[in-house]
């Protein structure tokens, strides 16, 4: 089933990246792969979330998402959907927004002050928690991070970090869009280059530092959060098979690959 969205009503967003185009269309939140296999990254992180602890032992939620065959500008394209998670009268209201509102200056003034990634993301979690309420905001940050980790999304800026807001109330936004993650921008990381050459050169955001040196430095501050079951590479290929063939029959064997080496080897340092 192909489902066939308007050109005229989309939602163009800006990240750090690029454009990403998404409509919001009955309850459903649609985007599609606009720079390799963003679509894939989010349906099958999720995936392995659906395996982890976090609906069962924490307070904290996830989006769950799904590959779409979209009908847009024209022409078939790959994306994924996932549900609405606002309920009525709820807005979400990003770190960069509640701190400039609060602080009036921006954020990333406030942290440049600071002289260590250990006092910068202390500053972030427990400065949060004080204006929000949100006291296991703390906790919150560091299963962010322990996911960015794991599928090395490397697009966790200050905007793309969340909370829910209704009537100067505040709530645990779930955890969404690691679309960047699994080394899906071909043209930040190209399909020619081996997986390990391409982990060596990325860094973890907001605060540009190596994943591992943000993973234990949070990890020190508050603890681990998430657990996942470790993977085998025949159990990732199971729940890749369906998302690949939305994919190029040549590109299959090569996304599959990297994110199986990605996981593989990312998993070991949680």
């Amino acid at each position: 089933m192909t489902v066939r969205l308007v050109s005229n009503e989309k939602i163009a967003e800006t990240s750090s990246k690029g454009n990403q185009e998404k409509w919001f269309d009955h309850g459903w939140w649609y985007k599609l792969d606009q720079f390799g296999y963003e679509a894939l990254t989010e349906t099958f992180t999720s995936m392995i979330l659906e395996q982890s602890n976090i609906e069962g032992d924490t307070p904290f939620q996830f989006a769950r998402y799904r590959m779409e065959r979209l009908h847009v500008h024209g022409r078939d394209r790959t994306g994924c959907s996932s549900e609405n998670f606002l309920k009525p009268g709820q807005a979400i209201v990003t770190l960069s927004h509640l701190f400039r509102q609060h602080l009036g200056h921006p954020l990333k003034e406030e942290l440049e002050r600071l002289s260590s990634d250990k006092k910068r993301i202390a500053y972030l979690a427990e400065e949060t928690a004080a204006i929000t309420g949100l006291r296991e905001f703390p906790e919150y940050l560091t299963l962010l991070f322990e996911i960015d980790s794991l599928v090395l999304n490397d697009d966790r800026h200050l905007n793309n970090i969340a909370v829910i807001e209704q009537n100067g109330h505040y709530d645990y936004c779930p955890i969404f869009d690691q679309g960047a993650g699994l080394l899906s921008n071909v043209q930040f990381s190209p399909m020619d280059i081996a997986t390990p050459a391409l982990i060596r050169e990325l860094r973890a955001r907001p605060f540009n530092m190596t994943f591992n040196r943000q993973l234990h430095t949070v990890q020190e501050l508050y603890g681990k959060q998430l657990r996942i079951p470790r993977f085998t590479s025949d159990e990732l290929m199971q729940d890749l098979r369906p998302l690949l063939e939305y994919y190029a029959s040549r590109d299959r064997g090569l996304i599959a690959d990297r994110v199986c080496d990605t996981i593989l080897m990312r998993q070991k340092e949680l």
